[in-house]
């Protein structure tokens, strides 16, 4: 029976060469196991750590270069590892192939190249690093979104030092399913801290209008309960006091109708519902109606108002009411902080193919703490001079420009004051002017 046993034995191993090439098989499947133990730690972070995945990998598949292809921000976006012998030349063909397999995978749009980080350190050398230029390569997708198995968001791109057999095939298939599981957290981690921020934002927004309302309707409302109150009594009263007290509740009640206004602005804007008249207008028309319209409240404060218009200045296409509510805006912020008796200069002319505005000012200017968060909404600079109003004024005019297809932006310059410059699109073509008229 044991002679029967051993000849059996010997008859399923031969002369002993399938067993060592059994054993041979049975280390690289634990060598594999291991490698995939580790680029699961390695992947394990909040950030994925591909240079490290990479050198993973080559300790059980020779390769001479390894590298991860991302579609990001609409680039490709590379991290790469190469053995010693392989040349620059080499690694950025290696590089151009696999943004032209991702390209391929990514329903045949073309990728333009991103950044590309080299880690510095090499792959382990194979025994036989192969020859440049005629390795073999696999190009494996990495998906975003593992609910939808049809979104790639890059690629595992691997040249080998040799031919890549079926071992070597489903390890690293293994390997990016690993690291497509890696990319997938990472982005919806992003995600969450996305909303999590715009939770608290929202929060916070809900909070300053909260305050804003309490704080700056009390004071309208609170003056029109007075004068009530006391035309209640209007019998005792001579008529010119009546019409103090009348003008006095007015005042308030248009404060507290513009604050409501504004309101209901900021929240169009955030919910897109902010809707547009749009139609052709005259920019000469709005600059000189805006400055009627604004004129007595310069008066008080003494400061004269000029305009200039670029002559045969084409229609703009654009909500006219918006138009003269952002210039309006512009106005009074320049009312407030111009130097008292000096000039608030309106200007229109065409530059680029568009049609732009400019408010300027001759007050002190804007500090250069305050001038990056000019444009928030509810912020009030604590670096000028004091000045009533909420911070709703500049934060929706920039979303009345943008609504249009412009943009809006500030040049100050301390002690001569500050221009405020919005653009808007013509309904007529016509060539670009190099510069503004002087102010």
């Amino acid at each position: 029976m044991k002679q029967n046993r051993r000849q059996l034995e010997l008859s399923l191993t031969g002369d002993g060469a399938p067993r060592e090439r059994r054993s041979r098989e049975l280390d690289l499947g634990y060598a594999q196991l291991r490698q995939l133990h580790e680029l699961g730690k390695l992947l394990a972070s909040s950030e994925p750590v591909a240079a490290p995945a990479l050198r993973c990998l080559a300790r059980v598949v020779p390769l001479r270069v390894a590298l991860v292809a991302e579609a990001s921000g609409g680039a490709v976006r590379i991290t790469a590892a190469r053995a010693a012998p392989v040349s620059d030349t080499e690694l950025h063909t290696a590089a151009a192939h696999a943004r032209a397999c991702l390209s391929r995978l990514c329903d045949g749009e073309a990728l333009p190249p991103g950044p590309m980080a080299v880690d510095p350190g090499p792959l382990p050398m194979p025994r036989r690093p192969g020859t440049a230029g005629r390795s073999p390569f696999i190009a494996l997708p990495l998906l975003c979104d593992q609910s939808r198995r049809d979104r790639v968001g890059g690629v595992l791109y691997l040249r080998g030092a040799r031919a890549l057999n079926e071992s070597d095939l489903a390890f690293l298939s293994a390997a990016a399913d690993h690291l497509s599981l890696a990319f997938d957290r990472h982005a919806a981690w992003q995600r969450e801290v996305r909303l999590r921020e715009r939770a608290e934002a929202l929060d916070r927004a809900q909070k300053d209008l909260v305050a804003v309302v309490s704080h700056d309707l009390r004071n309208p409302l609170g003056a029109v309960l007075l004068g009530i109150s006391t035309l209640q009594r209007w019998p005792q009263l001579d008529r010119s006091r009546v019409s103090e007290h009348l003008a006095t509740m007015h005042r308030a009640a248009e404060r507290a109708s513009k604050l409501v206004y504004d309101l209901l602005d900021v929240a169009r804007l955030d919910g897109g519902h902010f809707m547009l008249d749009r139609s052709a207008q005259e920019p000469g028309s709005m600059v000189r109606e805006a400055a009627e319209l604004m004129r007595p409240l310069l008066d008080e404060r003494r400061l004269s108002c000029d305009t200039q218009v670029e002559d045969g200045l084409p229609e703009v296409w654009c909500d006219r009411d918006r138009v003269l509510q952002v210039l309006s805006n512009l106005i009074g912020n320049a009312r407030k902080f111009a130097r008292e008796a000096s000039t608030v200069t309106l200007i229109a002319w065409r530059e680029a193919g568009e049609a732009r505005f400019c408010v300027s000012d001759e007050g002190p200017g804007i500090s250069a703490e305050d001038l990056p968060r000019i444009f928030d909404r509810y912020f009030q600079g604590p670096h000028g001079p004091t000045a009533h109003g909420v911070g709703l004024g500049l934060s929706i005019s920039r979303g009345i420009v943008e609504a249009h297809g412009g943009r809006i932006w500030v040049e100050t310059e301390a002690g001569k004051g500050s221009r405020f410059v919005f653009s808007l699109p013509l309904s007529a073509g016509g060539e670009a002017r190099v510069a503004p008229p002087a102010p």
